[in-house]
């Protein structure tokens, strides 16, 4: 982000206040989260950086917490240096023994690869930073713990004339709301486009990698062929092996097997002795017979992967967002789709896509391999019954009706389908737990909501919504 923005955002937000709560990590944003639900967020992604402040922030679920030690700080004195894209704010904490501690963030915001450090301000001795290096990794300056914090020597000047002007095409009334805007409507989407490559990318390789199977068990199936030709090999070499001179390249002689008793040709291994050949054609035969069967179930099963990774191809050229999480290294991507396909699921809009587990796995797989953080769970409160998840695509506000209409498949499909007013919960995928060790379907919820409703199937709630 050019300087002049950074300054313009600084200048707004010098008198800002607030209490720390917690300061959390997801991909590259990093979100100092205050206390009364908003936060600062930090955008360090390689090609554009900024700050920007996020009324009602939420964590999501794969967030993880840094710098602990800073919880409960009083933020403030946000300014900018006036020689390079470094933004500073001042944190002031009183710790349990009542000495005050004062630290600074300071904020890199530098490409490629922007930073934030925390300093201890009396001493300008850096504690902590997002990314560590040495003077191994950068002749120029380190930035480790207990070290001294110098800025970084670029041959960056500030346009002193330069104007912050906001971009016709984004709607915005200030500098703060245009990095929103830019983070989410520029950034995010750019990154979502970039996991749509990847999955793209996985999948080519994972068609890539089944083709070359299929080759080598097509190699196999021509060997395996053959199996009688080994046999008639072997054969052949039994009464001969006195015959075999050292360093003899082929046996020609009669075929035992053949009713006619027509001559053979049998390949020798000259660096192997008249034995050693006989043993490798009796282990060529006995592989051959015994994979014959073996080999053409696996060519089957193979062909059958390929067509079904070359369907996936399709739908992601077609535009489907398919629920594939590129992290999770468990099974094969074909395994993992079909189990996503077998589940019962409605497709609500664009937006939105409903998943309903009927099985105590389905009901585990539904919640923790399907569900995202902003997602929606529902699950009758007192009665067993399905996990149903309602996929929050583009991250919005859940519509009433819609809740309405996965309480009562919640409801319809537990143990009380033919009860009136059943109780049903429903809270978002980030406060689902399973504990490790659980059986099959059971989690604990909090910061719930329940909802007494009346149970509907999906074909009634299909047609209702086609009506």
């Amino acid at each position: 982000m050019k300087y002049v923005y950074l300054a313009a955002w600084a200048k707004e937000y010098a008198d800002f206040k607030a209490a720390l709560d917690r300061i959390w990590l997801y991909q590259d944003a990093l979100y100092l989260g205050l206390i009364g639900g908003d936060c600062l967020v930090f955008v360090l992604n390689m090609k554009d950086s900024f700050v920007y402040l996020q009324n009602k922030c939420t964590m999501p679920k794969e967030a993880h917490e840094v710098w602990p030690n800073l919880r409960n700080s009083k933020l403030g004195g946000i300014k900018m240096r006036d020689d390079d894209r470094i933004l500073e704010l001042d944190l002031h904490l009183q710790d349990i023994y009542g000495e005050d501690k004062d630290h600074r963030l300071v904020c890199e915001f530098m490409p490629p690869k922007p930073n934030v450090i925390i300093i201890r301000k009396d001493r300008d001795l850096v504690l902590d930073a997002l990314v560590k290096y040495s003077l191994a990794d950068n002749p120029m300056r380190m930035v480790m713990a207990n070290q001294p914090y110098y800025p970084p020597k670029t041959s960056f000047v500030p346009d002193p004339d330069a104007v912050a002007t906001i971009p016709e095409s984004f709607a915005a009334d200030s500098i703060n709301d245009y990095f929103r805007l830019r983070h989410q409507e520029i950034l995010k989407p750019q990154d979502k486009a970039l996991e749509l490559t990847h999955k793209i990318k996985i999948i080519d390789k994972e068609l890539k990698r089944l083709i070359k199977r299929l080759d080598y068990q097509k190699d196999d199936l021509a060997n395996a062929e053959k199996a009688e030709y080994y046999h008639a090999c072997a054969e052949a070499i039994k009464p001969n092996m006195h015959n075999i001179k050292p360093g003899q390249e082929q046996l020609v002689t009669t075929n035992y097997l053949d009713p006619d008793l027509q001559e053979i040709a049998v390949p020798l291994l000259v660096e192997k002795s008249p034995h050693q050949n006989l043993r490798y054609y009796i282990k060529k035969y006995q592989k051959a017979k015994n994979g014959l069967a073996i080999i053409g179930i696996n060519i089957k099963r193979t062909k059958a992967e390929i067509e079904a990774v070359k369907k996936l191809r399709q739908r992601l050229d077609a535009g489907e967002d398919l629920d594939l999480d590129i992290k999770d290294k468990s099974g094969t991507i074909t395994q993992k789709i079909s189990q996503i396909d077998k589940v019962l699921q409605y497709k609500y809009s664009d937006d939105w896509h409903i998943y309903i587990g009927r099985k105590a796995k389905e009901n585990d797989f539904v919640t923790t391999k399907i569900g995202k953080p902003m997602d929606w769970w529902f699950h009758s409160r007192i009665y067993r019954g399905a996990h149903v998840l309602l996929r929050n695509l583009k991250k919005q506000e859940v519509p009433p009706e819609l809740i309405k209409q996965c309480c009562a498949l919640a409801a319809w499909y537990s143990q009380a389908k033919f009860s009136v007013n059943v109780p049903v919960d429903y809270t978002q995928i980030r406060y689902v737990r399973k504990p490790k060790g659980s059986a099959a379907g059971f989690v604990t919820y909090t910061n719930y909501k329940t909802f007494f409703a009346t149970p509907q199937d999906l074909r009634s709630i299909r047609k209702e919504n086609q009506a």
